[in-house]
């Protein structure tokens, strides 16, 4: 049975449910790539087949929908439909949601319910959402396992669907974007259509370095220029907050480690998994980095920054501190920072510390490899026990298409919860949270560039992400997230992947943080230690699923 089989996947990936959404959004902080579970796996093949039997008697299946009756295509019947999103709920929702029916009931005959998860237990709550079938039109992204629920049968079906009850809106997308979130050949997500760059890069207090005539941290000798001389002029003063919370899965086990993607262009900041590497602009060329001189040197780099204070030496017992930098416990944040957070910083420092200022880079800027969100950062599924899919399909056109609605569901009520003044967006409201805040309903999956309002901090991003565009055209694969499609599939060897990740954690990090006398030797103990736990079985199987992945999207 379907929501047997997606329960069974869903228990296990709530365990495991990635941190990394889009930093713009009131969301969890960034921490990578969400992987499959070994639930998702598993139930690949066989919830396949059973959502495929559930279709028909759901009437839920693309086919099912586009032979629905006259009478339901033509919207004589009034439905309502929920429409779940992330996050947690506005004061104001209701006023906001009455006003969005009004012009449904007009143009669909439907409604809307919009349900929030909140954020506590988040996880838990999405995977009842699905298992319930309770939500009819549903956010989705690569960082709640978008991939791995379409494959265990969570979401319709969108291709057809789309072309017959969303031309408009299906006749925007390039091609290119709709095969990046396909599943296995088939459609079940529609992106958003407003490009954004969620990048990693290194923001800093830039008052300091103009303080004290530093550099900024642009490169490895001048991040190492810019700590040594805060350091030196106040000694009690922590450089950087790193932990090994941030640094989970195959990648790396400690977070200054991040620093190295000021030094590397490759085709993710920190590496592929499993010690690989890869270039951005030759993916298929695969490059053992634990076994290189690189990464020896690397070590040892981070040995002489541990030396230095850089850091607590209790640092991989210590906990993230998300208020560090705000509150001037740190200077700089090396790990998941991206633009959207910087911009946040700066209002925060505005207001806080108007004597401070930020400064922020973004690792691409010095190794000429910047790429956009991929495409299943922010999408909308229609889940597989929808009752009225061309309906719910209908709905999303109309609030992708519409300038007013998208205007009224992403903002609210013009005069109500905000203004226009020379063209910029302003919260009419001064309570914390306010009525109706931007984007409010965490409909991130709606953003449309040409009808997106600008706020005062969108002037200062939109420049970043102009700056970025420029540079990812340079590379061989412009504007391309090559990594952020990939979805590694580790069923095979999950024994071995939770070995090598036990051992990662506990010869790995110790090095990374600067914490072993002899740095070669700790790491020839912990290659012996990460071989014998499987090593090796894990690299096999996942270069050859990255070598398959490059080759089907032509990454040479």
């Amino acid at each position: 049975m379907l929501q047997k089989r997606l329960l069974g996947f869903l228990l296990a990936a709530c365990l495991v449910f990635s941190f990394s959404a889009c930093a713009s959004n009131s969301a969890p902080p960034a921490s990578g790539n969400a992987a499959a579970t070994k639930a998702a796996t598993a139930a690949a093949t066989t919830a396949k087949s059973a959502a495929t039997a559930a279709a028909t008697t759901a009437a839920s299946k693309t086919t099912a929908a586009a032979n629905t009756t006259a009478a339901s295509a033509s919207n004589q019947d009034a439905v309502n439909l929920v429409v779940y999103t992330m996050g947690d709920p506005p004061p104001d929702a209701k006023t906001v949601e009455d006003a969005v029916n009004a012009k449904l009931k007009e143009k669909l005959n439907c409604t809307v319910n919009f349900q929030m998860s909140t954020w506590t237990d988040y996880q838990q709550k999405y995977a009842n959402e699905i298992t319930s079938g309770n939500a009819d039109i549903i956010y989705s992204a690569g960082w709640l396992n978008y991939a791995q629920l379409a494959r265990a049968g969570a979401y319709l079906e969108l291709e057809d669907l789309a072309k017959q009850y969303a031309p408009d809106l299906y006749s925007q997308f390039p091609e290119s974007q709709l095969n990046a979130c396909k599943v296995d050949g088939t459609l079940y997500g529609l992106p958003n259509l407003w490009p954004e760059y969620v990048i990693n890069g290194i923001a800093y207090r830039q008052d300091l370095a103009e303080k004290l005539n530093l550099p900024a941290p642009n490169t490895i000798e001048n991040a190492q220029a810019y700590f040594k001389g805060i350091k030196d002029a106040d000694p009690n003063q922590r450089i950087l907050q790193v932990t090994t919370e941030n640094s989970v899965g195959t990648v790396q086990a400690f977070d200054a480690a991040s620093i190295f993607a000021l030094k590397y262009p490759w085709v993710s900041d920190s590496g592929i998994g499993y010690g690989l590497t890869a270039d951005f602009n030759t993916p298929s060329n695969v490059v053992d980095y634990w076994n290189s001189q690189d990464f020896i040197d690397d070590c040892k780099l981070l040995k002489t920054w541990g030396a230095m204070g850089f850091w607590s030496k209790s640092a991989l017992s210590d906990t993230n501190d998300n208020n560090a930098f705000i509150n001037g416990t740190c200077v700089a944040i090396i790990n998941g920072e991206n633009p959207n957070k910087y911009v946040s910083i700066d209002r925060d420092f505005a207001s806080a510390h108007p004597d401070w200022k930020v400064g922020y880079l973004a690792y691409g800027e010095t190794t000429g490899v910047l790429y956009p969100s991929h495409p299943t950062q922010n999408l909308s599924c229609i889940t597989r026990s929808c009752k009225n899919p061309e309906r719910a399909m209908q709905v999303i056109n109309y609030l992708m298409t519409d300038e007013a609605m998208n205007h009224l569901v992403q903002c609210g009520v013009e005069g109500v919860h905000y203004e226009l003044k020379d063209g910029i967006y302003h919260n009419l409201s001064t309570a914390n949270p306010p009525p109706f805040n931007y984007e409010a309903f965490s409909t991130w999956n709606l953003r449309v560039q040409k009808f997106k309002l600008i706020q005062e901090s969108d002037v200062k991003l939109n420049a970043l992400f102009s700056k970025y565009h420029d540079i990812a055209q340079k590379t061989s694969y412009p504007d391309v997230n090559i990594f952020g499609g990939f979805a590694e599939d580790y069923t095979e060897y999950d024994a071995e992947r939770t070995a090598v990740m036990n051992v990662m954690k506990q010869y790995l990090a110790p090095i990374q943080a600067g914490l072993v006398d002899d740095v070669e030797g700790s790491i020839k103990d912990f290659l012996s230690k990460a071989n014998a736990a499987g090593l090796q079985t894990c690299r096999d199987s996942f270069k050859q699923q990255w070598l398959d992945y490059c080759n089907a999207y032509g990454y040479k």
